[in-house]
């Protein structure tokens, strides 16, 4: 049995024809989107800094002297020591001056506020 008028079928129908069906499909799918892109934002971020670290210290003083604040006799001793860094016999020595650079890359960062990428 019906207990609706014919106008408040109509008035009934017309609010069902105003109804969205897709609205949460369409919300998820933006959120999954947003989700997605903040992800792989994350993961590129992750990327660069990964590649940034992964550099040899030594590089990165030597780029310091040799680039942004050009000192020839720095810049030599620097190619040098970059060079030992990666070429010399023993792991450990490698290791040693590796941690030499990094020892100086800190020391430029507290002393001269000097911040080596």
């Amino acid at each position: 049995m019906m207990d609706e008028s014919p106008e408040e079928l109509q008035e009934i129908r017309r609010e069902a024809e105003q109804i969205d069906v897709h609205k949460y499909r369409r919300r998820y799918r933006a959120l999954m989107t947003l989700a997605v892109l903040a992800f792989c934002a994350a993961a590129v971020w992750v990327a660069i800094r990964m590649a940034v670290a992964g550099r040899n210290p030594c590089e990165r003083v030597r780029d310091y002297y040799c680039r942004k604040a050009p000192d020839p006799a720095k810049c030599k001793l620097y190619e040098v020591i970059l060079k030992e860094s990666v070429e010399d016999e023993s792991a450990r020595m490698r290791g040693v001056i590796r941690d030499q650079c990094l020892t100086k890359i800190n020391r430029l960062k507290e002393e001269d506020g000097v911040v080596l990428e």
